[in-house]
């Protein structure tokens, strides 16, 4: 072992090799398939959603390794100068330089290939609504997901409950769904983790391109204001009322509930004024004023399931300018919130009783009437 450790004690071509060898670690790995819950059967109910989730996610975990690499390498180089050569500093050098190449290294390849400011500008903005879009579709993905794996437990529940399989059989085959379900969790936790280390990069570059605009800001870290807590609830809207982007006045609005109309909500904090984070009926997940929300015994009018957009506001992509990158970039971190919210969700769901058996029996809000919790 003397003579590589010896090659490698060579500040110049240590560095280079070491930079070359720990910058591809950077990226967060997805869960293994062969990993219990990761292989299912062609006949799998959940084959198709599981699938669309799978391959989009893929497009993530192919990380924007270019900066990695250069940073890596241009850190190993540092910390050998510094050092003189020592190898634990080379290694030390190597970690740091991966991690600020990662986040500086993105804009710096796009700057490499587009000397001219408006074909950046275009460059950038051509990925980021990209990436925007592959978000959307994978968010979409993991949602169909889950609503596939919780009727997949209804139904083996009412055929236990039709007498067509034991109690045995029932709770096996609600186990086994539960595992695969604990795996597409963890998928889709770890691609947003490599979503978030791409939205450091595009944030940076957002960052970069809004000084070529006195009137331009930059991106503003808005998506990690708030916290969605606690069980979901049933809730109903006293009257019509805006659904949000974000749980702001001041944020876009992205669809409308109408008086009466019975939502999903979750309870927000961390915000200026009280809202809860509501989802529409094609699961868009969007934020309205608590006070405006109720249970049903409180709403004295007729109830209906709520419509999906039920005020649809579709905006015009923004410019293709350095304000245009900079939206696209603000967005690209809802994006990432609303899916780890998801994810979050989730993760209730499967510590809840969704995959039993035997489920607790409550009273419904305003009914006479045991439902399964």
């Amino acid at each position: 072992m003397a003579a590589p450790i010896a090659f490698l004690k060579r500040p110049l071509v240590a560095s280079l090799i070491i930079g070359l060898a720990v910058a591809p670690g950077l990226g967060a790995c997805t869960p293994d398939a062969s990993a219990p819950g990761g292989q299912i059967a062609s006949d799998d109910p959940c084959t198709g959603p599981r699938g669309q989730l799978t391959s989009i996610g893929d497009y993530f975990t192919q990380a924007m390794v270019v900066g990695a690499v250069g940073g890596a390498a241009l850190g190993a180089l540092t910390g050998a100068l510094v050092s003189g050569g020592d190898l634990e500093s080379t290694l030390a050098g190597a970690a740091v330089g991966g991690v600020a190449g990662a986040a500086a290294g993105y804009y710096s390849a796009k700057s490499e290939a587009n000397s001219n400011p408006t074909q950046l500008v275009g460059g950038v903005y051509k990925d980021l609504y990209t990436e925007n879009q592959q978000i959307d579709r994978t968010t979409t993905a993991f949602r169909a997901v889950r609503a596939c794996r919780t009727a997949e437990a209804d139904r083996i529940r009412a055929d236990y409950r039709a007498g067509r399989l034991s109690a045995d059989d029932a709770r096996a085959k609600l186990a086994d769904v539960k595992k695969k379900f604990e795996w597409e969790v963890q998928y889709a936790e770890e691609v947003g983790g490599k979503m978030n280390e791409r939205g450091e990069q595009y944030t940076y570059a957002a960052t970069e391109i809004s000084h070529f605009d006195g009137r331009t800001t930059p991106p503003a870290p808005s998506a990690a204001s708030y916290q969605v807590s606690g069980p979901v609830l049933s809730r109903v809207a006293s009257k019509s009322t805006r659904v949000r982007e974000l749980p702001s006045t001041s944020s876009r609005q992205i669809g409308g509930l109408k008086a009466g109309e019975v939502v999903e909500a979750r309870v927000v904090s961390g915000t200026s004024g009280q809202w809860m984070r509501v989802r529409l009926a094609d699961g868009t997940p969007g934020f309205v004023s608590a006070s405006l929300l109720v249970t049903a015994d409180k709403y004295r009018g007729e109830t209906t399931a709520v419509a999906s957009r039920a005020e649809p506001q579709v905006s015009a992509p923004p410019p293709q300018s350095a304000g245009g990158v900079v939206q696209l970039a603000e967005t690209n971190q809802i994006k990432q919130r609303a899916l780890a919210d998801d994810v979050s969700e989730s993760r209730s769901v499967l510590s809840s009783a969704t995959f039993e058996l035997d489920q607790p029996i409550t009273m419904a809000p305003g009914t006479g009437h045991r439902t399964p919790a």
